[in-house]
C-alpha cells in the first residue's frame, strides 16, 4: 500500500485552497501586497505542517492567513494610513441610475469600518468565505459557541450603527430642507 509523502499532501492542500485564501487575503489588504501575504501563509503552513488538521484544512489556514495579514499589517501601518487618507480624499463619482442603493451601500460601508477590528472579522468570515460557525470558530482560536455569540453581537452593533446613520441623516437632511426654504 502507498503512503502519500508530506510533500504530495501539501501539493494537494496547496492546489485546494490557495484560491480560497487568496480570495480572503485579497479582501483584506492592499492588492499590491497579497501575492507576498498568500506566499506568507503557505510558508507558515509548510513550517507548521503537523499542526495542520488532517480532515479540514481550510479553517486553520484561514486562521494563518488571519495572524498574517496582523502582521503585516503591523510592518506596513505608515503606508496603510496614507494608503486610507487617500482613499479619504477621492472625488466623488456618477454612481450610475439607483443613487439610493448606492447611498444605502455606502452607509454600510461606514458602519462596517466603524465596527471593531474583531466584529469585522467575524463578520467577514461568516459573509464573505461563508465559513459555518464551527468553522469560523476554529479560524478565530475559539469555540463554536463563542464564534456564534461573537457574530450576533457584531451583527447587532452593526445594526445599531445603521439605525444611528440613518436618523442622523435623516435629522440633516429636514434641517437642510429648513435652511433652504428660508433662504
Amino acid at each position: 500500500m502507498e503512503t502519500v509523502s508530506d510533500d504530495q499532501r501539501f501539493t494537494e492542500i496547496y492546489r485546494e485552497h490557495f484560491g480560497a485564501i487568496e480570495a480572503y487575503v485579497a479582501r483584506r489588504c492592499d492588492p499590491s501586497r497579497t501575492a507576498d501575504v498568500v506566499a506568507d501563509v503557505f510558508v507558515t503552513a509548510w513550517r507548521r505542517f503537523p499542526d495542520l488538521p488532517g480532515t479540514a484544512p481550510l479553517p486553520w489556514l484561514y486562521g494563518v492567513a488571519r495572524r498574517t495579514l496582523a502582521n503585516d499589517r503591523r510592518s506596513q501601518q505608515r503606508q496603510l494610513k496614507l494608503a486610507e487618507l487617500l482613499v479619504d480624499q477621492r472625488p466623488a463619482g456618477d454612481y450610475g441610475p439607483h443613487p439610493d442603493d448606492v447611498i444605502a451601500e455606502l452607509d454600510l460601508v461606514k458602519a462596517f469600518d466603524l465596527l471593531s477590528t474583531n466584529d469585522q472579522e467575524v463578520l467577514g468570515l461568516a459573509l464573505w468565505e461563508e465559513l459555518s460557525i464551527s468553522e469560523s470558530g476554529k479560524a478565530l482560536g475559539c469555540s463554536a459557541a463563542s464564534a456564534r455569540v461573537r457574530l450576533f453581537r457584531a451583527r447587532k452593533r452593526l445594526r445599531t450603527l445603521l439605525a444611528k446613520n440613518s436618523a442622523s441623516q435623516t435629522i440633516s437632511g429636514g434641517d437642510r430642507a429648513r435652511k433652504e426654504a428660508h433662504a
